[in-house]
């Protein structure tokens, strides 16, 4: 299921939010919400989101190990760590 699917009328410019459930595990993959810069709307078509929490003391861990699997499979792009919060 597509749940950025409806668009109430604008198609590639409607934006979602969602909480994330205060668990110490969760893992969330969604398709991004479409970016506005410059006037303009950006496609994220292609593009993956992924949540997940990551225990502090193994954060700087995973974010190096991802960063390898991702290259090794030929990701093209970067991959984006936002701070903690």
């Amino acid at each position: 299921m597509d749940w950025r699917g409806p668009h109430f009328g604008h198609p590639g410019k409607t934006r979602f939010h969602i909480d994330l459930p205060p668990l110490t595990r969760f893992l969330v993959i969604m398709a991004p919400n479409p970016k506005f810069a410059d006037g303009e709307w950006i496609s994220s078509e292609g593009e993956i989101e992924v949540t997940l929490f990551v225990p502090p003391d193994r954060r700087k861990m995973f974010e190096t190990l991802l960063e390898g699997y991702a290259n090794g499979m030929g990701m093209t792009g970067s991959v984006e760590f936002l701070p903690q919060s």
